[in-house]
């Protein structure tokens, strides 16, 4: 297990940090205990970065940061405590006329009390974490100051590479191996600075970048064409300097050392006497550098004045950032899957027997094939484990490798889990933790990000220092790291459907999918495994520290976890269970709102209960609510309007959802909201108080007439999808005759689709010419026109336009200036008229660069 405290610990430096904070101590009269908590918790953070490098080695700091985690988890639930409550003051004094009955329904505590109970909790968090803080010079700790945006990387025994590898080893990659070696003998493209192609070859840590490259290298059509080669091992020390003297060690085997006082100039001369007038292949093995300066640093050390000497020669580049990778040229990449299985058992029975002697065990082979599979396609995991196995003909060993979990095992640097931690150790303490959080869900479970955003937002992860940059952009902009440095791979669009919504369709509420490899499963899960627990009702060995429960089972009644007390649970779903969570009980949740009063996350979706429990009351630190398909679910108790912290409320196809209470404005916190409902006007919610909403989805609500007209007081709002209300016919706001124009909205996506009745679109997006970046419209059967003003839509980027038959293009529409997508499909009247050159309406279009027209 890796413990990382410095993340959380940077996380809460910069929450006492903010201005909001600031106000809230000042507004309490804590200002003094608040900053005398900061100083140790400053004094001590120096010290971090080398307890995490040493950890591993010396079992003393683990436990010391061990302790001072759970020290941490404290001094942020009370700050949590003070935030809500100053929340809830704020809420009481922003009603006039209604404030004393406000002030009943929050039952505001005394405040003088909670200044004393308060300021006695931070005296005594500090206390605790000054005594763990003396104990740092006795375990050898040495101070090193790194800012919050530092990249950590613990000391590790780096992975050195070789430029050979036997080619009887290899087994499955020809077809990658044949597509290099092909992009390496095609003309280089001498287009400006990109003299020298280069070939980055990506994929996560694991796959088999290095062997195809060592392949490539050493392929005799390869060696017949380029010369001299060169292979480096770069890792994440992007020195240039030491680049080129490694460069130079690989062409005329010099001793670095002796070179290590030359300049950047004398290195040039030398590169250039060694380079000029031959076609080269450079290696650069295990790249991580994604700062375009150091890369353009090399490169001009590589290219001399005599550019046209320089074509044909190339560059390959492993790496395991899709970053890295565009960085460093635009030559074809070669992305790199996961080997078949069958691929996969040929390697692994290689490994695991000597030559022949698999048809001796067949029991043996059948056990490895299951092995093989939990390996998902990784052949450093099959390497590894297949070695491990070798000559070992003992079928329970065998079975006992089949039922571990891989991360627990004793591996080298070489083996699968030190490459998957390589890349771990890589990423930034604030995507470290979010990919950690990851772990909360099982091995193969597909994440939307909306649900992923959602879930790290709930638990203070995705803190923004720019005022104008949003928590869920944040999140948006973490996923698609994780994307790049594979440890997340896209769900294949042909497999994506939920609720009969084909991925076009999810695309256009914005919605995509994600999942993680088992193995980088198992990582995360290393990372957080006692904070973290999958358990069933019966279960009674849970760490009383847990943090995260995700229950494998539902069934009547209440859990027995060895009558524990779990008081720092903050996340409880059923993402491990086999079936529904239908056997959730009133029981069962008032156990909930009573055992766990700092909850975050509850993720109650499938259930099945008609009635939830009106016992809200105590759970002011909520800010994930999860309700979707509650398929019986009729009504939302008045307590949960008492969440003032609530961020993403999910009413997500609760088709019999009859009642929501008014007093739900009351939830000002509210960035997520997602409703299904049988009710016919929602304008009781008042929309307009929440001023943090960032995406508004109404799904499915089948007997609404009318949208409330209040969304076009929604200033935060950033996504707004309206899909299947059948009945809507307008958005309810003709009256207004006037549109103030300095009164402006931040809406980017406005996304319409299956409201047949509809007859406008609402006035109030005149409001969003600013910043509306996609609009799509689509089986809205009566719609026939847009509005007048439309082409004041000056930041419209993609159009969408899908199975409204009766609609019509704007006369003025080639003033969209910058539309670069205009996509028509099931329109035939409107595709006819939309036919390059011959379409009367082919002038409104004709500056689009992307148009796709589809009758049908």
């Amino acid at each position: 297990m890796f413990l990382l405290v410095s993340g959380l610990l940077t996380n809460i430096l910069n929450r006492v940090d903010s201005a909001t904070y600031k106000e809230i101590s000042l507004l309490w009269g804590l200002k003094d205990e608040i900053d005398t908590l900061k100083n140790s918790l400053r004094i001590i953070n120096a010290f971090l970065v080398d307890a995490e490098n040493k950890q591993t080695q010396n079992n003393g700091i683990m436990e010391w940061l061990q302790q001072l985690r759970d020290h941490f988890f404290d001094a942020r639930d009370i700050l949590d405590e003070i935030e809500c409550e100053a929340l809830r003051n704020k809420i009481v004094k922003s009603q006039g006329s209604f404030k004393r009955k406000v002030k009943r329904f929050f039952s505001l505590s005394n405040p003088l009390a909670f200044r004393i109970q308060m300021a006695h909790k931070i005296k005594e968090i500090k206390k605790r974490i000054d005594e763990l803080a003396s104990f740092r010079m006795k375990l050898g700790l040495s101070e090193i100051h790194a800012s919050s945006s530092d990249v950590h990387v613990p000391k590790l025994a780096w992975r050195e590479t070789k430029s050979y590898v036997r080619p009887s080893h290899v087994i499955g990659r020809d077809q990658e191996k044949e597509k290099i070696i092909g992009l390496l003998t095609v003309p280089s493209s001498d287009s400006g600075n990109e003299i020298i192609d280069v070939i980055p070859i990506v994929g996560i840590g694991g796959l088999g970048k290095t062997t195809i490259a060592q392949l490539v290298y050493n392929d005799d059509r390869v060696i017949e064409k380029f010369f001299p080669r060169m292979w480096v091992f770069v890792s994440d020390d992007f020195d240039v300097k030491r680049l080129a003297l490694e460069i130079l060690k690989a062409m005329h085997g010099i001793d670095i050392d002796a070179h290590h006082n030359y300049s950047y100039d004398q290195l040039q001369n030398l590169l250039h006497e060694g380079l000029d007038g031959k076609k080269f292949l450079l290696v650069l093995d295990d790249v991580w550098n994604e700062d375009y300066r150091g890369w353009d640093e090399l490169r001009n050390l590589l290219v001399g004045m005599h550019d046209d000497d320089r074509i044909g020669s190339k560059i390959i580049v492993t790496t395991r950032s899709e970053k890295v990778a565009s960085i460093m040229g635009k030559a074809y990449k070669q992305n790199l899957l996961y080997l078949p299985d069958e691929d996969c058992l040929k390697l692994f029975l290689r490994c695991a027997f000597p030559a022949g002697e698999e048809n001796k065990h067949p029991r043996l082979v059948e056990i490895g094939k299951e092995i093989v599979r939990k390996c998902k396609g990784l052949p450093l995991a099959v390497v590894s484990l297949g070695c491990m196995l070798h000559s070992e003909n003992r079928e329970s060993v065998w079975k006992k490798t089949r039922d571990s979990e891989i991360w627990k095992m004793d591996q080298q640097n070489d083996g699968i889990l030190a490459a998957l931690k390589l890349s771990y150790n890589h990423l930034p303490s604030e995507l470290k933790r979010c990919f950690s959080y990851c772990s909360v869900f099982p091995k193969g479970y597909e994440y939307s990000n909306l649900e992923l955003i959602s879930f790290w937002m709930a638990h203070g992860l995705l803190q923004t220092n720019d005022e104008d940059e949003e928590a869920e952009d944040l999140g948006e902009f973490f996923i698609q790291e994780l994307v790049s440095k594979s440890f997340f791979e896209g769900v294949p669009e042909d497999q994506v459907v939920v609720d009969g919504l084909i991925f076009e369709e999810l695309k256009h509420l914005g919605i995509s999918y994600f999942k993680m490899h088992d193995l980088i499963n198992d990582l995360a899960v290393s990372t957080m495994q006692n904070e973290r627990a999958a358990v069933k009702f019966n279960s009674t060995n849970v760490r009383e520290n847990v943090q995260h429960l995700s229950f494998s089972d539902s069934r009547e009644g209440v859990p027995n976890f060895g009558n524990k007390r779990l008081s720092k649970v903050q996340t409880i779903g059923f993402w491990h269970a086999s079936e529904s969570a239908s056997a959730i009980t009133e029981p069962f949740l008032r156990w909930v709102f009573k055992e766990f009063r700092y909850l975050r996350v509850l993720n109650l979706q499938c259930s099945n209960f008609q009635f939830l429990p009106d016992c809200f009351n105590k759970m002011k630190h909520l800010r994930y609510l999860n309700l979707s398909y509650c398929q019986r679910m009729e009504k939302l108790p008045d307590s949960i309007c008492k969440l003032q912290n609530l961020e993403v409320l999910n009413l997500c196809r609760c088709v019999a959802l009859k009642y929501i209470p008014k007093n739900l404005r009351y939830l000002v916190s509210l960035r997520i909201l997602w409703i299904t409902t049988q009710m016919n006007d929602l304008s009781c919610i008042g929309f307009k108080t929440f001023s943090s909403l960032q995406i508004l989805i109404l799904w499915n609500c089948e007997n609404l007439t009318f949208l409330p007209h209040d969304l076009r007081h929604l200033t935060a709002l950033k996504r707004l999808s309206i899909e299947a209300c059948l009945e809507v016919t307008h958005f309810g706001d003709e009256a207004e005759q006037e549109i103030d124009d300095d009164y402006s909205l931040k809406l980017e996506q406005f996304s319409i689709n299956q409201l047949p009745e509809l007859l406008a679109l609402p006035n109030w997006l005149r409001r969003c010419s600013k910043t509306l970046r996609y609009l799509g419209l689509s089986q809205c059967q009566s719609l026939t026109a847009f509005p007048e003003w439309f082409p004041i839509l000056t930041s419209l980027e993609t159009l969408l336009i899908a199975d409204c038959p009766k609609l019509t293009l704007p006369h003025n529409m080639d003033n969209v200036h910058n539309l670069q997508n205009l996509k028509i499909f099931g329109c035939p009247q409107l595709v006819e008229r939309c036919k390059r050159d011959i379409g009367p309406d082919w002038c409104k279009i004709s500056h689009i660069p992307n148009i796709e027209l589809e009758s049908v």
